[in-house]
C-alpha cells in the first residue's frame, strides 16, 4: 500500500497576491459579515498596517469592531475578551489580522461564539468540536510563517498551567495573502516568522504523519523560505522577497496538513517560560530535532539539503542529511535569530524546560522517532549548555 488511508482537508479559500487585502470588503460581505470584529495586535494597529483591510471593509459598508488586547503568546483571557467584544458590539464576523497572534485569538474566539461561550481550553487538542452556527471568518498574515490562515489548529497559553495548548478551532472561510501588508515588518520578527514557516515545511515532510499530498508542497517552501528569507531580513521593502515569501509560507502552512515535528515541542517550552517569539524558540531547537532524527530519516532530510540547494543527487543520503542539518543551523545565524545565551536559558532552566516539554504530547507524538525523557534532556541539555558558556 502506498500510504496509509489519511484526511486533507481543503480550506479555505485562498486570495494572495500584492494588493489582496483592497478586496477584503467585498469577500466579507459574500460571506455574509455586516459588522466585523477585527482581531489584531497593537503594534500592527498602531503601525497602520490595518489600515488597508479597515479600509476595504468600510468602503463595502461593513461596520468594525476592533479588539486589539494582545500578547505576544495570548491566553485563554485574551480569547474570551474577544469574544466577549464579539457579542456586545452585535458583530456578526471576525477577522484576523496581523500574525499568528491574532489570527488564533480570532479562529478561537469565532469558536467561543459558536459554542455559547465555552472556555476555549475545553477545546484542547479536539476533545470538544466546535458548535454551530459559526461566525464567518477572514484571516489576513501581515507575516509570513505561521501559516494560521489555512490550519484549524491554534497555539493558546493555559494561563493556570502556564502551557501553549494545541487548540482546534474553527478554520477561516477566506484567507487573504497580500505581501504588501508585510513589507513594514522589521528583521527581527521577518526572521522569526520565516524560520516557523521553514520548520513547518520540514516538519510536514518528516512527520510521522506525513503524506505524498503535502511531500511537494513542503519541499517547495523549503526551496522557496531558505532562497527568500535571507533577502527579505537585510531588506523589508523588498517586494520580489516579500512576495515570495508570502507564497513560500502560505505552502509550507498547507503543509502543515500532513504534520510536524518535535521541535514545535521544545519551542513552546521556550516561549512559554521565557515569552519570546514563537519562531525564536524554533530557532532554537530545529537543527536540533534534524540532528535527533537523523539517523533513522536520512533519506528525507537528504532531499531537505537538495530542496536548500546544499545538495544533489548524486551525494550520499547520509552526507546530505548533516548538510541539511548545518545549512539550518547557517541560516538561522544569518538571520539574526538570538541564541540560548542572548536569551537568557542556561544550564539551571533544563529541569523545568524538560518538563514542559514533556507536556507537549501533541508535538511530540508527530515526531517520526518516540523520544525518550532522557532524548528530551540531552537535546535542550546541549542548547542550555551553548547559554552558559
Amino acid at each position: 500500500m502506498l500510504t496509509e488511508p489519511s484526511f486533507f482537508q481543503l480550506v479555505p479559500e485562498v486570495h494572495y497576491g500584492r494588493g489582496v487585502a483592497a478586496s477584503a470588503g467585498g469577500l466579507a460581505k459574500a460571506q455574509g459579515i455586516r459588522h466585523a470584529l477585527v482581531v489584531t495586535d497593537p503594534g500592527v494597529l498602531g503601525a497602520g498596517v490595518c489600515e488597508p483591510v479597515l479600509s476595504a471593509l468600510r468602503d463595502e459598508g461593513v461596520a468594525v469592531t476592533v479588539f486589539s488586547d494582545l500578547a505576544t503568546n495570548p491566553s485563554e483571557k485574551q480569547v474570551a475578551a474577544a469574544a466577549e467584544a464579539y457579542v456586545a458590539a452585535g458583530c456578526d464576523g471576525v477577522l484576523g489580522v496581523g500574525g499568528g497572534s491574532s489570527m488564533d485569538v480570532a479562529k478561537c474566539a469565532a469558536t467561543v461564539v459558536a459554542s455559547g461561550g465555552a472556555d476555549i481550553r475545553e477545546f484542547e487538542d479536539g476533545a470538544r468540536a466546535p458548535g454551530s452556527p459559526v461566525p464567518p471568518l477572514v484571516l489576513v498574515p501581515t507575516t509570513s510563517g505561521t501559516g494560521s490562515e489555512v490550519v484549524a489548529g491554534a497555539i493558546i497559553t493555559d494561563s493556570a498551567r502556564v502551557f501553549k495548548m494545541h487548540v482546534v478551532a474553527v478554520p477561516a472561510q477566506v484567507a487573504l495573502c497580500d505581501p504588501e501588508l508585510t513589507a513594514g515588518l522589521p528583521p527581527g520578527p521577518t526572521a522569526a516568522s520565516g524560520i516557523d514557516a521553514l520548520a513547518h515545511a520540514i516538519g510536514a515532510y518528516t512527520s510521522s504523519e506525513r503524506q505524498p499530498l503535502t511531500d511537494g508542497m513542503a519541499l517547495y517552501a523549503i526551496s522557496v523560505i531558505s532562497r527568500w528569507l535571507p533577502v527579505a531580513v537585510a531588506d523589508g521593502a523588498d517586494l520580489e522577497a516579500r512576495e515570495w515569501m508570502t507564497i513560500g509560507s502560505l505552502a509550507a502552512g498547507i503543509s502543515m496538513k500532513g504534520g510536524g515535528a518535535a521541535d514545535h515541542a521544545f519551542a513552546h517550552a521556550v516561549n512559554a517560560l521565557f515569552d519570546v517569539h514563537h519562531g525564536v524558540g524554533v530557532g532554537l531547537f530545529l537543527a536540533e530535532a534534524m540532528e535527533f532524527n537523523l539517523p533513522y530519516l536520512a533519506g528525507r532530510l537528504a532531499a531537505v539539503a537538495r530542496a536548500m540547494g546544499v545538495a544533489d543527487h548524486g551525494t550520499d543520503d547520509y552526507v546530505a542529511a548533516k548538510s541539511a542539518v548545518a545549512a539550518v543551523r547557517e541560516l538561522v545565524e544569518k538571520c539574526g535569530i538570538p541564541g540560548a545565551a542572548e536569551l537568557g536559558v542556561r544550564e539551571e532552566h533544563i529541569g523545568p524546560l524538560v518538563a514542559k516539554v514533556l507536556e507537549d504530547g501533541f508535538h511530540l507524538g508527530l515526531n517520526p522517532v518516540a523520544l525518550s525523557t532522557e532524548d528530551i534532556r540531552r537535546v535542550v541539555a546541549k542548547v542550555a549548555g551553548e547559554g552558559s558558556r
